[in-house]
């Protein structure tokens, strides 16, 4: 098995029988500025704070790969609906300190004859959450 990351106990891994794994993740940094106008000038800033840093990205879930698609996505919402706080690991680097999900799309994409969910994509986004 090689283990790519983890978010909290969500194990991205690839194995001979299972693939779970993400794309697409972008982070997003922001910093905040007042802005001050001044007459026939440009106006000036000034910094205020650093914004939390925001994340997303998507999950490809299917059951042929070794993955109940339902069961993740009930997983991935019970997180969200709980705020469970999260770490987020790649390839033993964490990234930002700690997480929140903040949203997840999900999109049901493939059923078998009695209407089991076969294939699955989660898209999460994330938010910060500050050491208080």
């Amino acid at each position: 098995m090689a283990k790519i990351g983890t978010l909290g106990d969500i194990v991205f891994k690839v194995s001979q029988n299972t693939v779970r794994t993400f794309e697409d993740l972008q982070i997003e940094s922001k910093t905040n500025y007042a802005k001050h106008t001044r007459h026939n000038k440009k106006p000036l800033l000034e910094f205020q704070y650093n914004d939390t840093d925001t994340a997303s990205f998507s999950m490809y879930l299917s059951a042929y790969l070794g993955v109940n698609p339902m069961s993740m996505q009930n997983k991935i919402d019970k997180y969200r609906k709980k705020g469970k706080i999260l770490t987020l690991v790649i390839g033993g680097k964490k990234y930002g300190t700690k997480w929140v999900i903040t949203g997840h799309s999900k999109g049901y994409k493939r059923y078998d004859n009695k209407g089991n969910l076969l294939i699955a994509e989660s898209k999460i986004s994330l938010e910060e959450y500050p050491e208080r």
